[in-house]
């Protein structure tokens, strides 16, 4: 199966290092975890998704990397999930609506995850390219409610399907 060109535009924005630790939100089928855990040497990816179905199938995609330790697959809501007293280097999401329509709570649960220097990148691919504007002006009222500094702002290729992707940290 061929890896979709939003996957492929978000991880090559990751910037991975190595020993980074990643915290995947909607992970799916764990088509992203697979591309990254590659590029991970002493790094971890956590992919959290709220389907049953969705876990088992990124469990049974990576399963060798879920087996050496370099990955890690969670069944839950982001709302409601502890994260086990792990920090992050980078959490990302691609194409979760949640974060253009109401995600105060889960904002705030991503600032205490995130490793000191730690970002939050967020990635769409929205049916059409008038929509662009629409969700980075609401992606960015709610990041700056919630405490957060955007740092930079991408626009995919202009070939479709769109892509935006938005870089955040927390602000001072």
């Amino acid at each position: 199966m061929a890896v979709p060109e939003r996957i492929i535009w978000a991880i090559g924005h990751l910037d991975i290092g190595p020993g980074d630790r990643l915290l995947e939100i909607g992970c799916g089928r764990g088509v992203a975890m697979a591309e990254i855990t590659p590029l991970l040497i002493d790094g971890h990816i956590t992919g959290l998704d709220r389907s049953d179905s969705a876990v088992s199938s990124a469990e049974d995609k990576n399963r060798a990397a879920i087996t050496s330790g370099k990955a890690a697959v969670v069944q839950g809501a982001l709302a409601d999930w502890s994260g086990q007293d792990r920090r992050f280097d980078k959490v990302f999401a691609i194409n979760v609506n949640l974060f253009w329509l109401e995600a105060a709570r889960e904002l705030k649960l991503i600032r205490s995850l995130l490793a000191p220097q730690g970002r939050l990148l967020l990635f769409f691919e929205p049916p059409n390219a008038e929509q662009i504007p629409t969700i980075e002006r609401a992606v960015a009222v709610r990041l700056s409610a919630a405490g957060y500094a955007l740092e930079t702002t991408m626009h995919g290729p202009t070939s479709k399907p769109p892509l935006l992707g938005m870089v955040a940290r927390p602000a001072a």
